[in-house]
C-alpha cells in the first residue's frame, strides 16, 4: 500500500541521492569544476547564456527522477525492507565517490603542487587498461568464492570472506606495483621526470604526490572491489539457506525512535539492515588497505632506482619474509630453549639463523597485523571498543611505517641521477 509519508521519505531519500551524485557527476562531465567556477561568474558573462542552462538541465533532471523515484520505486522488490537496502547500498557508492573527489578538492587547495602530481597520477591510473583488467579479473574470483564448496563443516560463509579480503588486498598490490613502475621507473627513465622538475615541482612533492595519487586510484579499486563483496557475501548467506539476519539493537531502537507508519518503518530498517552489514565488513577492508599502503609505499620507494621486475620480486620477497619471521623467531627461541638431536631443530636453533630471522623481523613491516583472521570474521567478533581500539592502532602503525619507508625513498631519490 502506498501512503504519502512514504512517498515524502523515498523523495527525500531521492533528492539526498541526487546531492550525493552531483560531486562525481560535475566531475564526470565537466572538466576543471565548470560548475562550481560558473556559479562565481558574472551574470554578463558566458554563464549567463550557456553554463546556467546547463546547471539547470541537469537539476530538473535530479527533481524529475526524485519525482518518479517513489511512484517506480515500490515496484520490482520483494520487500521495503530490500528496496531500503538497495537505496543505502547506492549511497554507499556514491559516498565512496565523493570522498575521494574531496579529498583531491582538498589537496588542491592545502598542496597545490603535489596535489597536482597526486591527480594527474589517479586519473592517468583510472584511465590504464591495467586497471579495469585487473577488477575484472578479481570481479571473477569473487564471484567464484561463494559457489566453491570448502568442506568446512559449517564454516564456508568465513572462508568465503577471508578470501574475499585476500583476493582485494591481492588484486590493489599488483596495481600498485604496475602503477608505480609506469608513474615513477618510466617517467625517470623516459626523461618525462626531467620536464616536470623544470618546473617549480621538487623531488620530494614529485615522489609523494605520485604515492598519494596510487593510493587514491587503490581506493578506488578497494571502493568498487569491497561493495561487490558485500554484494557476494548477501548472495552467500542465501545460497547457503542460512538464518535470517538478526536486525541489531540499534536498528530496533532507530525504528522505534522514529515511530514512522509501517511501510516508512520497513524502509529505514532495510538501510539499517544494509548499515550494518557494511560496518561489519569494513574493519577487514581497513585492515587490508594498510597492508597496500605499506606495500604501495615499498614499491615506490624501490621504483626510484629498479625497473619493474625486481620491484615486484622485491615486494614479494617482502611480503613472504614480512609473514614469514614472526614464525621463523619463534621457531628458533623454542629450538633453543628444548634442543634435540634433529636436524630442523639444530638449524633453526642455530645462531647466525635466529639472529637473521631476528633482523627481519625487526626491520621488515608486522603483515601479520593486517591479517583479517577467522577470530575477526567470525560470528562472534571482539568488543566494538576493543575492535576500534585495534583498529586504530594498526592504522597508525601502517600510516608510520609508511612514512618511514617512503623517507628512505626519498633519500635514494635525492642521489637519483635524471639527466
Amino acid at each position: 500500500m502506498f501512503s504519502m509519508p512514504f512517498f515524502l521519505m523515498v523523495f527525500g531519500g531521492t533528492l539526498l541521492q541526487g546531492a550525493a551524485a552531483l560531486p562525481w557527476l560535475s566531475v564526470l562531465f565537466f572538466q576543471r569544476h565548470q560548475v562550481f567556477d560558473q556559479l562565481h561568474r558574472s551574470p554578463s558573462g558566458p554563464f549567463q547564456s550557456f553554463g546556467r542552462w546547463r546547471v539547470a538541465t541537469r537539476l530538473g533532471i535530479i527533481v524529475l527522477i526524485a519525482l518518479l523515484v517513489p511512484f517506480l520505486g515500490t515496484q520490482g522488490f520483494s520487500s521495503l525492507e530490500s528496496m531500503g537496502s538497495v537505496y543505502a547500498s547506492i549511497l554507499q557508492v556514491q559516498l565512496t565517490l565523493d570522498a575521494i573527489i574531496f579529498t583531491i578538492f582538498v589537496m588542491l587547495k592545502v598542496w597545490p603542487k603535489g596535489g597536482a602530481v597526486a591527480q594527474a597520477a589517479f586519473r592517468e591510473g583510472v584511465r590504464q587498461p591495467m586497471f579495469w583488467l585487473i577488477v575484472i579479473f578479481a570481479f571473477t574470483a569473487l564471484t567464484a568464492a561463494p559457489i566453491i564448496p570448502y568442506f568446512t563443516f559449517g564454516e564456508d560463509y568465513i572462508m568465503t570472506k577471508e578470501l574475499g579480503y585476500d583476493t582485494i588486498m591481492l588484486a590493489t598490490v599488483v596495481f600498485g606495483v604496475l602503477a608505480a613502475t609506469l608513474f615513477v621507473t618510466d617517467e625517470i627513465e623516459g626523461r618525462t621526470a626531467i620536464t616536470l622538475m623544470s618546473k617549480p615541482v621538487s623531488r620530494r612533492q614529485f615522489l609523494l604526490g605520485k604515492f598519494v595519487g596510487i593510493m587514491l586510484a587503490s581506493a578506488l579499486m578497494f571502493g568498487i572491489l569491497g561493495f561487490y563483496f558485500q554484494e557476494i557475501l548477501v548472495f552467500k548467506h542465501w545460497f547457503d539457506k542460512m538464518d535470517p539476519v538478526t536486525t541489531p539493537e540499534w536498528v530496533n531502537a532507530t525504528v522505534n525512535y522514529l515511530a514512522l507508519p509501517g511501510d516508512a518503518s520497513e524502509f529505514v530498517r532495510g538501510i539499517g539492515l544494509w548499515t550494518q552489514h557494511m560496518l561489519d565488513t569494513l574493519p577487514g577492508l581497513v585492515l587490508s588497505f594498510c597492508q597496500v599502503m605499506v606495500l604501495v609505499a615499498f614499491a615506490v620507494s624501490f621504483a626510484t632506482r629498479v625497473p619493474m621486475v625486481i620491484n615486484l620480486t622485491g615486494i614479494l620477497a617482502i611480503y613472504f619474509l614480512a609473514h614469514l619471521s614472526p614464525h621463523l623467531v619463534q621457531i628458533g627461541a623454542r629450538a633453543q630453549a628444548q634442543p634435540d638431536d634433529s636436524t630442523s631443530s639444530q638449524l633453526l636453533g642455530s645462531t647466525v639463523l635466529n639472529f637473521v630471522a631476528q633482523v627481519f623481523d625487526t626491520l621488515l613491516p608486522a603483515l601479520e597485523f593486517f591479517r583479517v583472521s577467522p577470530r575477526l570474521v567470525g560470528d562472534s567478533p571482539p568488543e566494538p571498543g576493543v575492535y576500534a581500539y585495534y583498529l586504530g592502532s594498526v592504522l597508525f602503525y601502517g600510516i608510520l611505517y609508511s612514512a618511514i619507508v617512503l623517507f628512505m625513498g626519498l633519500i635514494l631519490f635525492e642521489d637519483r641521477d635524471l639527466a
